[in-house]
């Protein structure tokens, strides 16, 4: 069978995942390859094995603390989002993110970990797609409300990704959201230095998570 690859293929339908001034917030609806990939065996990491998906898909869906990261942003508005520096760290879609563009900030950061994922486009076909690209195709659905969006490579614990947004944001952010981060403790160590390095001297840290394990808690706390 002869397998055809493209780039970045035919777009996924539009989803609204908010409602700011009553104007929605737009993604590109991908959740479908996260969702029609085979359950992997017990103890392996989902890597989109079923349906030709092979790389990470998490990042296609928007996970359910999104909503309430949302909510709190909009609810705190004038305080933690107006006029501020926003950083979303694991961004996935960039829902939380670009929610907090249309809600005022001065500039949002789009960050997540580079990686090229190849998808199952139709019979036959496999589609290849970058995070950091999704990320950009979905701030460009905003528009104007998007002007102050950028997109930057992050992986937690990453030196030289770290060192690129302290050069370019040298007084760090003011406030850092992420949203369903907190699924693996075996992450925290470098999330905790990630998030302590670009946290600006007065900023507000938002997490939006369901409590898996217990150890949430306790990662908060040691922030």
């Amino acid at each position: 069978m002869r397998i055809a690859r493209r780039r970045i293929a035919a777009r996924a339908a539009q989803r609204a995942v908010a409602q700011i001034d009553g104007q929605p917030v737009l993604i590109h609806n991908t959740a479908r390859h996260y969702y029609d990939s085979i359950e992997l065996a017990a103890g392996a990491t989902r890597s989109g094995s079923g349906i030709g998906e092979v790389g990470d898909v998490t990042g296609f869906r928007v996970w359910e603390s999104a909503p309430l990261a949302i909510a709190h942003l909009e609810r705190r508005r004038a305080s933690i989002v107006c006029g501020r520096s926003v950083i979303e760290l694991g961004a996935g879609t960039g829902a939380v993110g670009l929610s907090a563009a249309a809600l005022g900030a001065k500039h949002v950061v789009l960050s997540d970990a580079d990686s090229v994922v190849t998808l199952a486009a139709g019979p036959g076909e496999r589609e290849e797609r970058s995070r950091l690209e999704s990320l950009a195709e979905n701030a460009r659905l905003n528009g104007e409300r998007a002007a102050a969006v950028s997109v930057a490579p992050c992986r937690w614990g990453d030196a030289a990704h770290l060192a690129d947004l302290a050069g370019r944001w040298p007084e760090g952010f003011d406030t850092v959201v992420a949203s369903d981060v907190l699924y693996s403790p075996r992450s925290y160590a470098a999330l905790g230095a990630t998030i302590r390095a670009l946290a600006g001297a007065d900023a507000t840290v938002v997490l939006a998570f369901p409590e898996r394990h217990g150890g949430e808690a306790r990662f908060v706390e040691g922030l």
